[in-house]
């Protein structure tokens, strides 16, 4: 799945370059698209199949080129692994044909314990697996 946009001013720091943490921004935003490609969001997620949500345990990336106000940019992004509990997304980021970040974010299927509201993981819906990978 892809996802087009245009780089705001106030994205960039004084020199002008897209300040890193918006990269991850982005991919959080990259990851909501995906899911509504698929018919879902974090609210359907949370009646559909009972869970909080899709919470993050790990965020990474790695900055080839910078980015500047102006540029159009792509991020695309898909699940690219899958355990019991967790999943991984992942996004490169292009101007056109060249790659300006890759990144990765690891989800887990997040549960709230009744009884202490302790955050925690359960097993990954199948039907969620099936919608994801199609």
């Amino acid at each position: 799945m892809s996802f087009e946009m245009t780089v705001a001013w106030g994205d960039c720091d004084a020199a002008g370059i897209v300040f890193y943490p918006n990269f991850f921004r982005w991919f959080d935003t990259s990851f909501q698209h995906l899911l509504a490609a698929k018919g879902l969001d974090q609210r359907s997620l949370v009646s559909r199949f009972g869970i909080i949500g899709t919470p993050l345990a790990d965020a990474g990336a790695r900055f080839i080129r910078p980015a500047t106000y102006g540029d159009l940019i792509t991020i695309d992004s898909h699940v690219s692994d899958w355990s019991e509990k967790r999943f991984t997304v992942g996004h490169v980021v292009r101007r056109g044909t060249d790659i300006l970040a890759e990144g990765h974010e690891l989800r887990f299927w997040g549960t709230r314990d009744a009884e202490t509201g302790r955050l925690g993981a359960a097993p990954i819906d199948p039907d969620f697996k099936t919608l994801m990978i199609s």
